[in-house]
């Protein structure tokens, strides 16, 4: 039932129209959606085409993406333009942000990022999250792939899977966890595999006892963090360039 589904979307090609804006190009597609980068004269947009299978199975889930982005105003989060809704589409538009996602920079450019650009990527996703749980909102999708970056600045993409803390089966700290895991991420970029056996990754790594712990807290190997406050705090305390030889403040 799902593939019939699937196949029932139609997919826009570049130089067709979805509604008064023209397709560029197919920007990506997955399980529950298709974006399109698009224009309207001489701007450009983003639209996301929700499937329609998702959308019969459960119309109530995918309203939050929209509902979310209407409530919130971030200049690293895109704007939500409007709604589209006509005969067998549903979709909205978004502002387009320019850059890389940091999943293309990593595994397509095979970047390294030296500890202070780490930081300064660290205190960004940090920011966002606490505008984000300042508003009751958790992403619970924080991954290379939904962060574009573009000159050391950063942008948070896709609250598909962003819901309103209810602390129950909502809650703050499932950010924490893909925030440690997105770090490993960074980390992991200038690792390089010596030996014959693989450990776990604070065996492996190069990172100070306090960003150890830290990570540790953030994946729930240690004490989970309560608030991202607490996070934010011992972010900087553990990784703040204070802590490196010869290396400038962040400006």
């Amino acid at each position: 039932m799902v593939l019939e589904f699937f196949y029932k979307d139609k997919v826009y090609s570049p130089g067709r129209n979805i509604g008064d804006y023209t397709v560029i190009k197919i920007m990506g597609e997955g399980r529950f959606g298709i974006c399109y980068l698009v224009r309207d004269g001489q701007t450009q947009y983003i639209i996301k085409q929700l499937k329609r299978g998702m959308l019969r199975r459960n119309k109530a889930k995918a309203g939050y993406e929209a509902e979310i982005l209407m409530s919130v105003q971030h200049e690293r989060i895109p704007k939500f333009i409007k709604e589209l809704e006509f005969k067998n589409f549903y979709g909205y538009v978004l502002e387009f942000k320019a850059g890389r996602t940091l999943e293309e920079v990593i595994y397509d450019e095979e970047y390294i990022f030296p500890p202070l650009e780490i930081y300064q990527i660290g205190l960004q996703v940090i920011d966002l999250l606490k505008y984000l749980h300042g508003r009751n909102i958790v992403h619970r999708d924080i991954r290379v792939p939904n962060i574009l970056y573009d000159g050391g600045q950063l942008y948070l993409l896709d609250f598909g899977l962003a819901r309103w803390i209810d602390n129950k089966k909502y809650t703050v700290d499932i950010d924490f966890s893909y925030l440690g895991d997105f770090l490993l991420h960074l980390y992991y970029t200038s690792f390089e595999f010596r030996g014959n056996k693989k450990k776990v990754w604070y065996e492996e790594l190069d990172l100070s006892p306090q960003q150890s712990m830290f990570l540790k807290r953030l994946l729930g190997l240690e004490q989970r963090y309560k608030s991202i406050a607490e996070v934010e705090r011992d972010f900087i305390l553990s990784h703040s360039p204070q802590n490196y030889n010869n290396l400038p403040q962040p400006q």
